[in-house]
């Protein structure tokens, strides 16, 4: 069932560490809603596409299925990326003001993976939104050569490739303790950042040098 966003974020009770992330958030998603639609709206067929739709597909040399959810599944697939303000710098006075994120120019390499496989699994045409409190941006096979059948085709051996290693991994052992002596992690990687808690980075520095 379809939950209103006012009415969700109501329900929300954020930690007095995270009220004024929760406060200005609150101030822009529903900017952010309707510009989702107004990308939506650019897509052929959009309207009958539906939400959240599980895509599985089996690869030879691969033991179980892989799957994940489309955000938008009919004629074609739609995935959409929001681009949440981030914090500026300090001021004199002591305040921080919000900064918009930039929209990508090109598609990131794991935002690539990720549709790939939804083509890998339908067959269907990507649409790939990019969305912040201003515009948004949408990819497609038109507009962006990485995106077009034969391109996604091309890196098909590749994404296989990361699915034998990662279940190469987890042959070795389901222990983290363990697993970890087999993986170089990437530190620089912006999905360490975590704004609920700081300290995230440094206890996986501390974990992987344990």
């Amino acid at each position: 069932m379809f939950t209103p966003v006012r009415e969700k974020l109501n329900t929300l009770i954020p930690d007095a560490s995270e009220i004024e992330s929760f406060n200005h958030f609150s101030s822009i998603v529903e900017r952010m809603v309707v510009n989702g639609h107004e990308a939506h709206k650019t897509i052929p067929d959009y309207e009958n596409c539906k939400p959240e739709i599980e895509a599985f597909k089996v690869f030879e040399g691969i033991n179980i299925p892989v799957h994940g959810y489309c955000d938008f599944k009919g004629s074609v697939i739609i995935e959409d990326k929001c681009k949440f303000p981030k914090r500026g710098r300090p001021k004199k006075d002591g305040t921080r003001s919000w900064l918009t994120t930039k929209l990508p120019e090109i598609i990131p390499e794991y935002n690539l993976t990720q549709v790939d496989f939804y083509y890998y699994a339908t067959g269907l045409p990507i649409y790939l939104c990019y969305i912040n409190e201003e515009t948004f941006k949408v990819f497609h096979k038109d507009n962006c050569e990485l995106l077009t059948p034969e391109s996604m085709d091309s890196r098909k051996e590749s994404f296989i490739q990361k699915c034998k290693v990662r279940q190469n991994i987890l042959k070795i052992s389901h222990d983290a303790k363990v697993i970890k002596d087999f993986v170089v992690p990437d530190f620089g990687h912006y999905f360490w950042k975590n704004s609920l808690d700081p300290t995230y980075l440094e206890k996986a520095k501390k974990f992987w040098a344990s």
